[in-house]
């Protein structure tokens, strides 16, 4: 078995990595990264992609899986393995696909045709995201995505108790302490707080699917009387909650269920919080509401990456926006935890003591 880091090592974006195995070669994730201008796609070659027996996909995040078209434009013929959740939130359809739920519960060996058994659990990282542990013949190789044990509101099946000879983990926030958590997000209530009573809005743009919901739930705990708006994306995925029960813990579900959120007003600007899904402010309609947003003295608040030569990095850039985190992913020391929970032979996590030093890695 073969390992190859097809996407951007080193780094979290534009994951995809490409596995040639004994009985059956395989892709994971083919992210898409639009501030690589002229280098969105991840590096498989015409080969490896026409030679994939399957793609699996850990979530629906553009990073994990915008690459699909391409894939299948390009000679992609297999299969792809996914929850049903992430299939319904993929921009584009697919032909036959092996849905996860349909095939085997958490935590359970199944084996796929072509002789890799596969094993797959929740990662809490957002609604449908998972992780895979695959086995081929001897060898055996653990990818997490976006795992993330800490999570507020998804649902998560620990990465605990497996082997594998190789494990690509999750580490976004690299060495950073875990410590800050709570810390962070009391600077992201504060600064909203402090934003409210200066009768500024609030604008926070997150991603479809993900950290949208946190923040939310968040808000209706510390700040109750602050009215909450969102866009058509953001509202349906609240609304649909109940159909997506097994995704969401319990207890944050039903706090979520109690939260409204109202439409964003299109002819006056109200004072509140704006949830827009588009992390990276580059849709027409969003720069819209940002400039009435921006007249009326709104606070932009940036919680998660943002990428080099998108309009949320200008902004950053000119002041106009501000970066307070909400943590959905695993410094290193969450990241080593998870690996002694484990049997591991080696660690590939990127933005850590454990960053890639090559392309390729015999397994």
């Amino acid at each position: 078995m073969k390992l190859y880091l097809t996407g951007s090592p080193c780094s979290q974006q534009r994951h995809c990595y490409f596995v040639e195995g004994s009985h059956a070669s395989f892709i994971v994730d083919c992210g898409y990264q639009r501030c690589y201008a002229g280098d969105e796609i991840p590096h498989l070659t015409g080969e490896q992609i026409r030679s994939s027996r399957y793609l699996f996909l850990t979530h629906s995040h553009e990073n994990q899986s915008g690459g699909l078209a391409y894939l299948l434009s390009n000679g992609f013929t297999g299969r792809v393995v996914m929850t049903a959740e992430t299939a319904q939130q993929l921009p584009i359809s697919v032909d036959d696909p092996i849905i996860l739920e349909g095939l085997s519960l958490p935590y359970a060996e199944t084996e796929l045709p072509g002789g890799l058994h596969l094993i797959w659990g929740r990662s809490g990282h957002c609604l449908g995201s998972a992780w895979f542990r695959i086995r081929d013949g001897e060898k055996s190789i653990l990818f997490s995505g976006d795992y993330y044990p800490a999570a507020r509101i998804h649902e998560t099946d620990a990465i605990r108790s497996l082997q594998a000879d190789v494990a690509v983990l999750d580490c976004d926030y690299g060495t950073q302490s875990s410590d800050t958590r709570e810390e962070q997000l009391d600077a992201l209530i504060s600064a909203i707080a402090e934003a409210i009573e200066d009768g500024r809005p609030v604008l926070l743009p997150v991603p479809t699917y993900g950290r949208g919901l946190g923040i939310m739930a968040c808000i209706s705990e510390r700040l109750p009387e602050v009215d909450l708006f969102a866009d058509e994306s953001l509202r349906r995925e609240l609304s649909q909650l109940d159909a997506t029960a097994m995704w969401v813990k319990p207890e944050a579900g039903a706090l979520l269920s109690s939260i409204f959120v109202r439409p964003i007003p299109e002819e006056f600007v109200a004072l509140g919080v704006y949830f827009i899904s588009d992390p990276q402010l580059d849709e027409p309609e969003t720069l819209v509401l940002l400039r009435q947003l921006l007249i009326c003295g709104a606070r932009v608040f940036m919680t998660g990456t943002v990428e080099i030569g998108t309009y949320a990095a200008s902004l950053m850039h000119s002041g106009h926006a501000r970066m307070l985190r909400y943590a959905v992913h695993c410094t290193q020391e969450e990241m080593l935890s998870v690996a002694a929970q484990n049997h591991f032979g080696r660690i590939i996590a990127y933005r850590s003591d454990y960053a890639p030093t090559q392309a390729e890695y015999e397994i």
